[in-house]
């Protein structure tokens, strides 16, 4: 069905829209789960569970629709615990923290600059990877743009090392695992390999947060239905963009990974009833300028190939 180019647009969008759609949930998870912002703990505890069940999960899309026959004979162990690690266990362990000690919209602008950070961490684990003009102008309008979005504002809200800064944490690891996986996964199954990060990545913050946690955590209907949907999110947009990938050129379809920022700012204004002032919305504007600029330089370098 995804081999229609017209039904691979529409479920990319609704691909980044559950990816957009996971800040607001994840903060309102925290409210209804009655998490206080000093327990640390209490919130990998809450991501462990999360990406536990997405594991499995991914392991049920697998075997729907996977082209292979599902087999671990062929898994890079020693990838899937460096991945498990990076990916899953230490990003969201930044990323849960630092959400709850920033706005959703800041989280949603400040990890567009994931593809940013991609080029300069490719620079040094991908020498056959070059850096152009292109590259250059779209790193200075993305940097100014992120500059903006976490400058001094009134009422404190400038940047805070364990909200802001917990972020770019978690965006910066997110990109060193993408290049890693770009640089060591192409011989291994996408679906099993994302399947064992998300399940051997959750078991760490499952355990320390449940041991170390300073108010138990009492899941009721309401919070697992909210934590399956994340759950939902993890694995279904992975798939579905594994499957567009798999039929469509990336430097085509990557513009999409745009509206990711743009879902999860409007979402986060709709649902939390965050302020979109007009300084988050130039600075979204450059950091969108700044991902077009470089997708475009990506498409020009692809067609001179």
């Amino acid at each position: 069905m995804l081999k229609n180019k017209k039904n691979a647009v529409i479920f990319s969008l609704i691909a980044m829209f559950l990816w957009g759609s996971a800040i607001p949930l994840i903060k309102s998870t925290y409210q209804v789960l009655q998490v206080e912002s000093y327990d640390t703990f209490a919130k990998a505890y809450i991501a462990g569970i999360r990406f536990f069940m997405a594991g499995i999960l991914a392991f049920f899309y697998a075997k729907i629709f996977g082209k292979n026959k599902i087999s671990f004979s062929k898994v890079n162990i020693k990838l899937v615990i460096i991945l498990a690690i990076l990916q899953t266990f230490l990003q969201y362990f930044f990323y849960y923290i630092g959400l709850s000690n920033t706005s959703g919209v800041k989280s949603s602008i400040i990890q567009a600059s994931n593809s940013f950070m991609i080029v300069i961490i490719s620079l040094f684990l991908l020498p056959e990877d070059k850096i152009s003009i292109n590259t250059i102008i779209a790193l200075i309008i993305g940097t100014a743009g992120i500059i903006l979005v976490n400058s001094n504002q009134k009422m404190g809200s400038g940047f805070k090392l364990t909200g802001e800064g917990f972020i770019f944490t978690s965006t910066f690891i997110n990109a060193l695992a993408s290049v890693l996986l770009r640089k060591y996964s192409k011989n291994s199954d996408p679906y099993i390999l994302n399947g064992m990060v998300l399940l051997f990545g959750s078991l760490p913050l499952i355990i320390l947060g449940r041991f170390l946690y300073i108010n138990p955590v009492v899941i009721n209907l309401k919070a697992f239905l909210m934590l399956f949907y994340g759950a939902f999110i993890t694995a279904t947009s992975f798939t579905i963009w594994t499957i567009v990938l798999q039929n469509h050129s990336a430097n085509q379809f990557g513009v999409f990974k745009l509206f990711i920022p743009i879902f999860g700012s409007i979402l986060s204004v709709i649902i939390l009833g965050e302020n979109f002032t007009i300084r988050l919305f130039i600075g979204l504007i450059l950091v969108l300028t700044g991902s077009l600029v470089l997708m475009k330089g990506k498409n020009k370098k692809d067609s001179l190939e």
